[in-house]
């Protein structure tokens, strides 16, 4: 009976030790495949080998030391060196500044409203904002008349300006000089003479402070600067002069009661073609006139053949026909000297320029 006992007893000790073995095996190999899953997600062979020792963990450590792991390799994405922001940015336009005429002085001084708008209808705008080629200001200088020298003119010499706007052109023509020219400038030039845009000179003085003009009008106000010129204001409205007061030029004579030229005559019209030949940019009327003895329509007949003829003779000279215009007056416009007419200076001829 015992006999059976202990056999009963060997056999289980033997399935005991079995198991046990079969218990270490599933061990051993449980800790390789750690082993083997630490490798493979970046631990090294020295991390398992320092984790904590229990019961048979060197053994699997040192077992381990004797797998050459394979070397981790990890391929990255080639690094890719993104090309350098480039920010376009349209060029910066900076808008020209908007000019400040001659126009904007004159209205903007607000003592010529008048000579304002009559100019205006001449043209006087557009001239004082004309500019060069290529945008460039045309520098200029006006001579502005005041509201109270406009209101001074007779109605009669503002009504024959509206009949001759060619007149009125040249007046405003003869207010105005080439360039900037201050009060200090003028008051340098004194006993001086300047020559306008019409062709045609102005007389400077100095009177004490006061700066004349063709010894009749003083400035009042000055300086009105502008980007393309400068505008005074004067107190009378300037009168061209005749380009027989320009050049000096002696009366013209003709054989009686004709209109042919005398060789004193021709000689002394030399001196208007080299004006005009110099002064390429004007035109005029020339005016004939004679004295109020004998019949007015002979007269007026006689002073528009005088008028022609001296016209000829300038062309045939060289200067264009289309610059020059005849007219005869008669005996309509006679020169007076104290109430009585003299005779021989009523007989003449006169360049208006227009």
């Amino acid at each position: 009976m015992f006999d059976d006992e202990e056999e009963d007893q060997g056999f289980f000790l033997v399935v005991l030790g079995v198991l046990a073995a079969i218990l270490l095996i599933v061990t051993v190999v449980a800790r390789r495949d750690d082993a083997s899953t630490a490798t493979v997600s970046g631990d090294t062979v020295e991390d398992v080998a320092n984790d904590e020792d229990h019961g048979d963990d060197a053994d699997v450590a040192a077992e381990a030391t004797t797998t050459t792991a394979a070397p981790a390799t990890t391929t990255e994405a080639p690094t890719t060196t993104a090309a350098p922001t480039t920010t376009t940015e349209a060029p910066t336009t900076t808008a020209a500044p908007e000019l400040t005429t001659m126009w904007d002085a004159l209205t903007g001084s607000g003592q010529a409203t008048q000579f304002a708008q009559i100019g205006s209808l001449l043209g006087l705008q557009e001239s004082l904002e004309t500019t060069e080629a290529g945008g460039a200001p045309l520098v200029r200088t006006l001579f502005a008349p005041s509201d109270a020298a406009m209101a001074a003119l007779p109605q009669e010499t503002l009504a024959a300006l509206s009949a001759d706007p060619a007149a009125a052109q040249t007046l405003v023509e003869y207010h105005v000089l080439p360039g900037r020219v201050t009060i200090d400038d003028l008051r340098a030039l004194d006993g001086q003479k300047v020559t306008t845009i019409s062709g045609l000179s102005m007389s400077i003085s100095v009177d004490g402070d006061d700066v004349v003009i063709d010894g009749t009008s003083r400035l009042s106000a000055g300086d009105f600067d502008s980007d393309n010129g400068m505008v005074h204001i004067i107190e009378q409205v300037l009168q061209p002069p005749t380009v027989n007061d320009e050049i000096g030029l002696e009366n013209i004579e003709f054989e009686s009661g004709s209109a042919v030229i005398t060789a004193a005559g021709q000689a002394e019209l030399q001196k208007a073609i080299t004006f005009f030949s110099e002064n390429e940019s004007v035109s005029a009327q020339i005016q004939g006139h004679t004295d109020t003895s004998g019949d007015a329509e002979f007269n007026l007949g006689l002073s528009q053949a005088r008028a022609d003829s001296v016209k000829q003779f300038m062309v045939d000279n060289g200067i264009a026909g289309d610059r020059l215009e005849a007219a005869g007056f008669g005996e309509t416009q006679p020169i007076l000297v104290d109430g009585v007419e003299n005779q021989a200076a009523s007989r003449r001829i006169e360049f208006v320029v227009r």
